[in-house]
């Protein structure tokens, strides 16, 4: 599986299962699966392929 162009060698697990794995604090971040934005309440019942892309980006204020 390829987060944020680096490639992870992880079963199967959901995007909150991911996001612990990677030590990343959920609060402010956003996730995309195969440039598809994926909803917070769908995390847990997202199961992630090894196939897959992952995007995890942060909520940056300012202009």
């Amino acid at each position: 599986m390829i987060v944020n162009g680096v490639e992870h060698d992880f079963d199967a697990l959901a995007i909150d299962e991911l996001i612990t794995r990677l030590g990343i604090e959920p609060r402010g971040i956003a996730v995309a699966r195969n440039g598809e934005i994926v909803r917070r309440s769908e995390w847990s019942t997202t199961v992630l392929l090894q196939s897959d892309r992952i995007e995890i980006v942060t909520a940056a204020a300012g202009g």
